[in-house]
Formats: C-alpha cells, structure tokens, sequence
C-alpha cells in the first residue's frame, strides 16, 4: 500500500518494502546484515581515530543516550546542536563539527509543529538569520520507526537522527531488557545502514539528582545504557540554577578524565554557552541540607556587596573572585529574594 511521506525537498510518494520488526521487538527485523568482513580487510582500513559528529564528544556513528531530569534543557541543548550542524557551523559549544551532508532529522513526539514554530522563532529572534534551516526536518509521528526513517535516509542522508523522545516511541515496558534491546536494536542498523548518528532523548530516575552522575541513573532497564554506545547525562549545577553540567557516564574509547568530570555551561535565555569549568562528578551532589546553607551564605554575601550604585555583574565577578562562583542572573533573584524578606530596602 502506496504512504505519503516528507521528505526534505517536500512530500514524496514511497513504497514501503523495508524491513518491519515484531509487535513484541523481541526478535531480529526482517532486514539481515549480509555484510562480513576478515580481519585482514578491516585491518586494512587503517582507522587510527574513530571518526566522530561532533568532535571528541559524539561519536560519528552509533546510539547515543542523551538523558537528564525534568526541565534541564534537555530538548533545547539537542536542538541547538541540530541547527548547528544544519547550518554547517564550525563547531558546536567549542567542539568542532565533522559533518559530512550537514542535515538532521529530528522526531519530536512531545512538541507539536506549533510548539516548535514557537521555539524556532525565539532562537532566530529578530535578525531573522534561517540559514541551514531546510536542512533540519521535524517529524512528529512514526507510524513504523525503522521503515520511516530509512526510507526518508536513503532518500537524502543525514548526519543525526534526534529521537525526542525515547519513552514515547518504544511501545512496551522500559523494564524487560530483551525487548528495549531488540527495539534498539534496528536503529543500530539503521546507524550502520546510513553511517549516521541516533540520539535518544531519555529520562532519569526520581531522585537520581542526589546521586553522581551515572549510567545507572536512566530509566527504565539496563538494556538501554548497554545498547548504546553512548550516554550522556544532563545534569543541573547544584548551586547555581544558570549552570548545567555535560556529563558523559558512558563512552566506548573515550578517555576516563572525560567520564569523570563534567562540562560545565552557562544556560541563559534558552541557550547553551560553554565555559572553561570542569566539574568531578562527586561534586555535583549536594543534599539539601547542604543546598540550603549554601544558599544562605550566597544570598548573605549578596546583601553585604548590594548597591543601587553596584551591577549585578559586578557582584557576580566579585563573588566570583572570592570563590563563591556565581551568575549576573542568580545575583538578580538573590537580590528579589532578599528584598522579599526585607534584608534589602
């Protein structure tokens, strides 16, 4: 039966006769790697570094598992990293772009067109710059995950598939290992099929914040974090809520200072910006005793250092400075607060 699909220069007609996997995902999909190789011949190749996306931070090819906790960023830090490869940026938050077709292809279940509408129009604002944009194309319903996505990758290529996000497109329980599994499993090879990347947008666990940042904290079974190659973990500063931290909890080849300290980046206005700070893992727990003490002596020092004649950034840099690392933002709601309780008039 003859679908209508779109495409990136618009509809296009196709016939579906690629291959479908199982209701249950417990089995392999129709579709059979045919391709075998001796050891000689991929020796041969001569790979010395294994080619990456986004340079040394996601890997060319492969799964990836983005995750984090509610209302991190999460969706507006994979959308950024879109319209930088579409837009053929030089790189991406200080780490250089390897694209080879600069097009992505992002399937958002939780946004509708309108939702995204409004969130591309505050990230172009006024200048009105939608250089790159037809090469980023929404796709906000799968009907068969696998059939689609090949068909709209053989038809023009892209370098990433965003997944937005994981939980909505996997129909069954999280839990049973063997089944998330075999439903990761025909993207591996849709990877392997198109030499792409596929990201998963995924969820932590509840109260995974008290804990260091870990492979351990997604949700769902131990199937997801052992399919993919990569995972990710967006994890907000527990001192500061202008900052979050890029943590990479799992990363095949990748050296161990990159999966034990964070990148560290400002979150401002809907945007990501990268800073010079690395963060070990361990030091972004804070119970909340700790947090609220915390707090307390910030906002204390804030009212000391408080002037009609003084700028907010002027506090920040100074409380930076004296150790107690802090954003023009944060001085500002410090500032409300402690008028609030008349600590300031």
């Amino acid at each position: 039966m003859e679908r209508i699909r779109m495409g990136f220069n618009g509809y296009n007609k196709f016939t579906s006769e690629t291959p479908r996997l199982s209701p249950n995902f417990s089995s392999e999909p129709e579709y059979k790697m045919s391709d075998s190789y001796s050891a000689k011949y991929l020796y041969d190749l001569n790979i010395k570094e294994l080619p990456t996306l986004i340079e040394p931070i996601f890997p060319k090819t492969g799964l990836t598992v983005f995750a984090g906790s509610s209302d991190t960023g999460k969706s507006t830090f994979l959308r950024q990293l879109a319209i930088s490869i579409a837009r053929g940026d030089n790189d991406f938050l200080g780490w250089k772009i390897n694209a080879e077709h600069n097009r992505v292809i992002y399937v958002s279940t939780e946004d509708d067109k309108y939702a995204i509408s409004y969130l591309l129009n505050k990230v172009v604002g006024e200048d009105g710059n939608t250089a790159g944009f037809e090469n980023l194309k929404y796709v906000f319903s799968l009907e068969h995950p696998y059939e689609d996505l090949d068909a709209l990758l053989t038809e023009t290529p892209a370098d990433c598939v965003i997944i937005d996000a994981f939980s909505d497109l996997y129909p069954g329980d999280m839990n049973q290992v063997n089944k998330v599994r075999g439903f990761m499993n025909q993207f591996f090879m849709l990877t392997d099929k198109h030499n792409c990347l596929v990201i998963f947008l995924h969820h932590t666990g509840k109260r995974t914040e008290d804990l260091p940042p870990s492979k351990s904290n997604l949700l769902g079974s131990q199937g997801i974090e052992g399919k993919a190659r990569q995972v990710i973990e967006l994890r907000r500063d527990p001192n500061d809520a202008q900052y979050r931290h890029v943590c990479i909890v799992k990363g095949n080849y990748l050296t161990d200072d990159m999966k034990t300290h964070s990148y560290k980046l400002l979150f401002e206005n809907q945007y990501f910006t990268m800073t010079d700070d690395r963060v070990d893992f361990d030091n972004l727990v804070v119970n909340f005793d700790e947090k609220k003490q915390m707090k307390e002596r910030r906002i204390s020092r804030v009212v000391e250092l408080y002037s009609p004649e003084i700028s907010y950034q002027e506090i920040a840099d100074r409380m930076t400075s004296e150790g107690m690392k802090i954003s023009k933002s944060t001085v500002g709601n410090d500032v409300m607060e402690a008028k609030s309780r008349g600590l300031i008039e």
